[in-house]
């Protein structure tokens, strides 16, 4: 009886560990779906950086523009997904093209989930 109750107990723990990771994988970041519109991105003064956890890298400044109006932030990324010279885009909401997600590679824009994490909100600037 005790065996019966310590499988009952594993399938149980299985399958809330099943159902977490499921629930963190669908939740994960924001609903992108507005994000429709797909723009060049240029990027400013990218600089080279390291850290122990995500490895060598970049961070730079970045800006795009839409309807005459330049938008932009900052960000850092791994140099396994893009490295200086390489085209850089984001997906904007065309409603309110302030919000946005860089993409590196190919993702397609108007997806619930273009990239992970959460939609940035770009600042107004010049234009560079």
């Amino acid at each position: 009886m005790k065996a019966l109750g310590c499988a009952a107990l594993a399938v149980v723990v299985l399958f809330g560990g099943f159902f977490a990771v499921a629930a963190f994988v669908v939740t994960r970041g924001d609903d992108q779906s507005a994000l429709t519109e797909r723009v060049t991105v240029t990027v400013i003064d990218p600089r080279e950086t390291y850290d122990s956890t995500t490895g060598s890298g970049y961070v730079f400044d970045y800006a795009y523009e839409r309807d005459g109006t330049w938008y932009g932030g900052d960000d850092s990324v791994a140099d396994d997904y893009w490295t200086p010279g390489t085209k850089l885009r984001a997906c904007i909401d065309p409603t309110s093209p302030a919000r946005h997600v860089l993409t590196y590679r190919a993702e397609k824009c108007g997806q619930e989930s273009i990239v992970s994490g959460s939609v940035l909100e770009g600042t107004d600037r010049p234009a560079p």
